[in-house]
């Protein structure tokens, strides 16, 4: 059987790179089976399983993110927030949560440490605008 090239890749990681003989993935609107010389294509994915088979004819399974998937000239591609083996999904998730509670942590200190400086601003200007008019009522 004839193959194609299979990369799946998240932000953290190359989760797959390699030849696979079927690809079966979540898309927008169901699943849908890819071969090999399969038409062109672009597709929003879902959350859901992925399923590869490799030319050996071991199948893989990995759990998948919101993404896209791209296929063209028997090169395709999966693009995914996230992407981990089934028995990991629940722990990837908990990380991914952890890390999006720390950014939004360090964001919330970012919108403070702006206020904090904007407000350091106005004041120092107020206080120079004083210190003029106080200069110009000596005159």
């Amino acid at each position: 059987m004839d193959t194609f090239h299979l990369e799946i890749l998240s932000p953290r990681e190359l989760f797959y790179t390699g030849d696979c003989l079927s690809l079966v993935l979540p898309i927008s609107d169901g699943m849908i089976g890819i071969m090999a010389h399969h038409p062109a294509m672009t597709a929003v994915i879902g959350d859901g399983m992925v399923k590869y088979t490799l030319p050996s004819g071991e199948e893989k399974k990995c759990m998948v993110s919101k993404g896209m998937f791209d296929i063209s000239k028997n090169d395709a591609r999966l693009l995914c927030d996230l992407a981990a083996e089934p028995e990991n999904w629940e722990k990837e998730l908990e990380l991914r949560k952890q890390e999006e509670a720390r950014i939004e942590e360090e964001e919330r200190k970012a919108r403070q440490d702006f206020m904090k400086t904007q407000l350091s601003i106005a004041r120092t200007i107020n206080a120079l605008k004083i210190k003029n008019r106080n200069k110009r009522d000596m005159m």
